[in-house]
């Protein structure tokens, strides 16, 4: 079977784009695969394939348009069976589609949080939905697979979509990969480069849009917790008016941007607590990855942490301001045995998710009933 994965990007930073990725080289000695985007790293190795996109710069708000229109084009010089696209940044050509979130439900959220005007003044957010609802209405797409039964109900609810073709498949996390043998060894490397002491502790911060996963919500909450927290971003959005937010507060020493990094997975090991209060998440992967990690997870109740995080075990559910966050985060700056107790239930408690490995045979599964629907057609045809 020939087929086509198309995301805009393919790394190992990004949740959409990780997840993506992560599915791809868990399918790749199976199918006759091939990536379709317009940037990979790290370069994927042989049988896995990329298709470049090429693009003419463009600004970011015009990403989801531009690649759309770009990827469709370039698509159609390949000889696949199937198209799968990955996310709001889908190609026209489909016979498969991954809802990693509903755009349009994150912009009903806005407005019911009194947040409508920044929504609405963002271009960015035109185009996305401009493309969620040319792709997801009925006859678009042959099946949709949505990472969440609540991302399933938003399809049917704001775009008409056939709920009988509609599969869940949550996302997995690889936890060999978030538990290496050498992760004693990993830790000091990564909180000496930054200058981080044994008694200091590390709240981590991994997201690539700071204002939606909450960032600004962290930084309110250093000033009210102890002079030992620290806060590690890692993350490729632009850190200006954060450093800002964080100069005004007086803890602006008390912060380290690392940009993007391709091996996110060492600052895991690095970090002591993950702090999370995200105001959209269909499902929110790295949260997974974190508690794989051995992190206790403090986040919002939105996506996995909904399921996962129970108060004093593994983590806190916690409200989306500072107050909040230093609450839940103080006793587990305090106490070093509090956080190992609370990152070993949450250790264990990721390890029981399915694996990518069963991420990978079900979205094979899908792919067998679209061919086999695929070939009925042409046959009555």
């Amino acid at each position: 079977m020939r087929v086509a994965m198309s995301s805009y990007a393919f790394n190992n930073e990004g949740g959409i784009e990780r997840a993506s990725y992560e599915l791809a080289l868990r399918m790749a000695d199976r199918i006759d695969l091939t990536l379709v985007s317009a940037k990979i790293d790290p370069l994927p190795q042989p049988p896995l394939r990329w298709h470049r996109v090429p693009m003419a710069p463009s600004p970011g708000f015009a990403l989801p348009v531009t690649y759309s229109a770009a990827a469709s084009r370039s698509i159609r010089a390949l000889d696949v069976d199937i198209v799968h696209n990955q996310g709001g940044c889908a190609t026209r050509v489909q016979d498969v589609i991954t809802a990693h979130s509903c755009h349009r439900a994150w912009w009903e959220m806005k407005f019911r949080n009194g947040e409508a005007l920044r929504a609405i003044a963002n271009p960015f957010h035109h185009a996305v939905l401009q493309v969620e609802q040319r792709n997801y209405r009925p006859g678009r797409f042959r099946r949709a697979i949505a990472v969440s039964p609540s991302v399933a109900r938003e399809l049917t609810q704001y775009y008409g979509a056939d709920p009988g073709r509609i599969t869940v498949i949550p996302n997995a996390v690889d936890v060999r990969r978030f538990q290496p043998a050498d992760a004693p060894a990993i830790r000091a490397k990564v909180r000496a480069r930054h200058g981080y002491g044994d008694d200091e502790v590390v709240l981590l911060f991994v997201g690539k849009e700071f204002r939606r996963k909450g960032l600004a919500a962290v930084i309110d909450a250093l000033p009210l917790l102890p002079p030992a927290a620290r806060l590690l971003v890692v993350g490729g959005d632009d850190p200006r008016p954060f450093r800002a937010q964080a100069a005004a507060l007086g803890v602006g020493d008390r912060i380290v941007f690392t940009g993007h990094s391709p091996v996110v997975e060492e600052y895991f090991q690095a970090g002591d607590v993950f702090v999370f209060p995200t105001i959209y998440e269909a499902f929110g992967l790295v949260m997974l990855e974190a508690a794989a990690a051995g992190l206790p997870v403090v986040a919002t109740p939105l996506g996995v942490a909904e399921e996962m995080i129970e108060n004093g075990r593994n983590g806190a559910l916690i409200e989306r301001d500072g107050a909040s966050i230093a609450a839940a985060v103080a006793p587990l700056v305090a106490d070093r045995d509090l956080r190992r107790r609370m990152g070993e239930e949450a250790r264990a408690d990721a390890s029981a998710y399915t694996s990518w490995e069963a991420v990978a045979q079900r979205t094979l599964d899908v792919y067998a009933e679209v061919a086999e629907e695929k070939l009925r057609t042409r046959s009555a045809a």
